[in-house]
């Protein structure tokens, strides 16, 4: 993946999947965005999609892991997500 891929896949990754997090997070994910910390906004939000036991689609979870693969971080929490299909 290319830098530029990394950043279009990021934006919109977060822009679906932050409406789906609670109140207690969301900030912390789009804030990071915002200031194009992805790398942050990326873990924030697998961390909080599992930590609330968020169900995600299939695709969802395979750009997660492509992101997360990208960061070079550990899929821990990613493996924890529950997918609906």
């Amino acid at each position: 993946m290319e830098v530029n891929d990394y950043f279009r896949l990021s934006r919109r990754i977060i822009d679906q999947l932050a409406p789906k997090i609670s109140p207690k997070y969301r900030p912390f994910v789009l804030n990071a965005a915002g200031a194009g910390a992805w790398d942050l906004a990326i873990t924030d939000l697998v961390g909080a999609l599992s930590e609330e036991d968020v169900v995600i689609t299939t695709a969802e979870k395979d750009a997660l892991r492509e992101l997360m693969e990208y960061l070079r971080e550990p899929l821990t929490y990613l493996e924890q997500i529950r997918t609906s299909d």
